[in-house]
């Protein structure tokens, strides 16, 4: 009898230490939870690291240039591509402001993409932004996505491998200023053109594109030359690493194309 009491005893501890760390996890991801009020838009965002609360914080002043663009160009129904789509921000106000639209949103660095399909997730928006884990690149082909420790340095104590970071680089490890780094991870990646994603795989075509690549910008305009010139792309935003102004080859490149 003593033992058989001990055994029902140690169920209902085990049982209760299970129920205990359930409604702990529940609470914990519940209290990461920030609802961000985006132009009139709430947006909620799992955030769990200092990168992603310094993204949360400066939602609407970080890069209001790019809200601006959604706003002033986005209608109903059409397609934007987000090219390094980080944990989602851009593509989820661009689908919020849409309404009835798509966003294809590509991140290839893994706790990123795992992050912004659970913000995807958060918005109600599963289906309307589809999460797009690989990267946009010249080329259709497999090569090695490498981790730059330079955000990790910046946010992280120890560089703990989190989500929310950026400046990494597909096939070397050069950074957009051309310097070398130590990659502090690296992931087995497929590259894929742009031109690929519509003509071959099925994709919609991208009434508007962002590209937010931190170094790769030439590549993926390489890889996009007739999406470029086909006249339902509408209008693109492009974060230009070079110092060069308008006079940068792939904003000259973008203006051949007949774009102002």
């Amino acid at each position: 009898m003593g033992f058989r009491k001990e055994t029902v005893i140690s169920r209902i501890n085990r049982a209760v230490s299970r129920r205990v760390r359930r409604v702990a996890h529940y609470v914990s991801d519940k209290g990461r939870v920030r609802a961000c009020d985006v132009r009139g838009h709430v947006i909620l965002l799992d955030v769990e690291s200092a990168i992603e609360d310094y993204r949360a914080n400066t939602y609407e002043i970080k890069e209001p240039e790019t809200l601006e663009w959604i706003e002033r160009f986005f209608q109903p129904s059409d397609v934007m591509y987000d090219v390094g789509a980080n944990v989602g921000l851009y593509s989820l106000f661009a689908a919020k402001h849409l309404g009835d639209g798509k966003v294809f949103a590509f991140e290839p660095e893994a706790l990123n993409y795992a992050k912004l399909s659970k913000n995807i997730y958060l918005n109600g928006l599963s289906g309307v932004v589809l999460p797009c884990c690989f990267a946009i690149t010249d080329r259709l082909g497999f090569d090695t996505f490498n981790l730059n420790p330079e955000t990790f340095d910046t946010f992280v104590t120890g560089k703990e491998l989190v989500a929310g970071s950026a400046l990494h680089s597909f096939g070397d490890t050069e950074d957009f200023r051309g310097k070398e780094f130590r990659p502090l991870h690296v992931q087995g990646m497929l590259g894929v053109p742009i031109d690929e994603l519509w003509q071959s795989w099925g994709m919609d075509f991208p009434n508007h594109l962002k590209v937010d690549v931190d170094g790769l910008e030439d590549k993926i305009i390489t890889g996009a030359a007739q999406t470029l010139y086909d006249q339902r792309l509408k209008s693109i935003l492009i974060e230009v690493s070079g110092e060069l102004g308008d006079a940068d080859p792939v904003l000259q490149r973008i203006i051949q194309a007949g774009f102002t």
